[in-house]
Formats: C-alpha cells, sequence, structure tokens
C-alpha cells in the first residue's frame, strides 16, 4: 500500500478508505450469510433426495429383477429398445445474491404404455411397473443433479467470500489503522514542535 503523506488530508482520506473498507466486510459478511442459508437449505433437499433415491433404486431393482422372472430377459429387452428416448434437459441461471447458480429442469419422464411407444398389450404388469419405477428413479436422479451443481457453485462462491473478508479484516483494515495511527502521531509531533517553537518566539520578542 502506498504511504499518503502524514497530513491531515492524508489521515481524512485513509478514514475514509478504512470506513468503505470495514462497510464493505460487513456487506460481504452478510453475502456469505445469505450463500450460507441458501447452501443448508439445498443440502437438506440433497440428503433428503438420495434418501429418497437411494429407497426407489432398490424398490426398481426388486422388480425389474421380478419382471425378469415372469417376462423374460428378451422381451424386457425389446420393450426397452422400444421405449428408449432422449432426455432433453435446460439449464437456467437462477442468482442467489448476484452469483448466478444453475439449475437444470427437463420434461416429466413418467410416461404412460402409449408414450413408451409400444402398445399396451406388449406390457405384462411386471414390466410396466419396472420401467415406471425406472423413470421414477431418473426424476429423482435429475431434481438431485440439479441441486448438487447449485451446491456446488455456492459453496465454491462462499469460499471465494471468505477469502475476501479475511483480506479486508485481516490485511487491509489494520494496515489502514496502522498508517492512520502513524499520520496521527505525526501531526501530533508536529503540533508539539509548532508549541515549542511558538514559545520560543514569543520568549524572543519579549527580550527585545
Amino acid at each position: 500500500m502506498e504511504q499518503v503523506p502524514a497530513t491531515r488530508m492524508g489521515l481524512l482520506s485513509i478514514r475514509g478508505r478504512r470506513q468503505i473498507a470495514v462497510k464493505g466486510a460487513g456487506l460481504l459478511r452478510g453475502k456469505r450469510e445469505a450463500l450460507a442459508n441458501e447452501f443448508f437449505r439445498l443440502m437438506r433437499g440433497v440428503i433428503a433426495g438420495r434418501e429418497r433415491l437411494e429407497e426407489s433404486l432398490r424398490e426398481a431393482s426388486r422388480v425389474l429383477t421380478l419382471a425378469r422372472a415372469l417376462e423374460g430377459e428378451e422381451v424386457l429387452g425389446s420393450l426397452a429398445l422400444a421405449a428408449a428416448r432422449e432426455i432433453p434437459v435446460e439449464i437456467e441461471q437462477r442468482k442467489v445474491w448476484g452469483v448466478p447458480t444453475p439449475e437444470v429442469t427437463g420434461p416429466r419422464l413418467l410416461r404412460s404404455h402409449d408414450a413408451r411407444g409400444t402398445s399396451p398389450v406388449g406390457w405384462g404388469l411386471g414390466a410396466a411397473e419396472a420401467a415406471r419405477r425406472h423413470e421414477e428413479v431418473l426424476e429423482i436422479l435429475l431434481t438431485i443433479c440439479s441441486r448438487e451443481i447449485r451446491l456446488r457453485r455456492l459453496g465454491e462462491q462462499i469460499q471465494k467470500t471468505s477469502r475476501r473478508i479475511n483480506a479486508l479484516e485481516e490485511f487491509l483494515i489494520p494496515r489502514l489503522e496502522q498508517e492512520m495511527t502513524r499520520i496521527a502521531l505525526a501531526l501530533e509531533e508536529r503540533e508539539r514542535e509548532d508549541i515549542v517553537r511558538l514559545k520560543r518566539f514569543k520568549a524572543k520578542r519579549a527580550g527585545f
């Protein structure tokens, strides 16, 4: 930091810079708190979503095993090929305290027999239930994916904001306060010297 001249204007300038730095640190703390609140809100959703995903995966696996036993691997493979599709997803930017956080959205994944591109007659109860369960798993997975992407972005911003707060509170503000002390002491010393000179001047005048 460039040294400021030891003048009253210099002292006022440093005080102003310190006030701005303190205010900036306060605003950053508010931003970090808002980001942290959103982070923990999303975290709770991710934890709940993962628990639901594990439960849905277990159930989907159980139903698929039953469908294989009832209808056979070949029939299930043919139905899976007929029902295959691409899943378009959209990524929108949502802002939290000015921080862009991506939000992934997609279409409704649970489908009817007709929407799967096959006749209802071709689907046994086991195959239909297995398809429904796995589409449900995909829906949960898409929701969790969106939340985890946003969670990671928020975590990065919280760390970045913390570094900026530390830079202000541990480096800039103490340096400014040291500079204020230096200038204040220099001004006090100068004032004492001026008083001494003034007294000498008055003493000389009194001697004439």
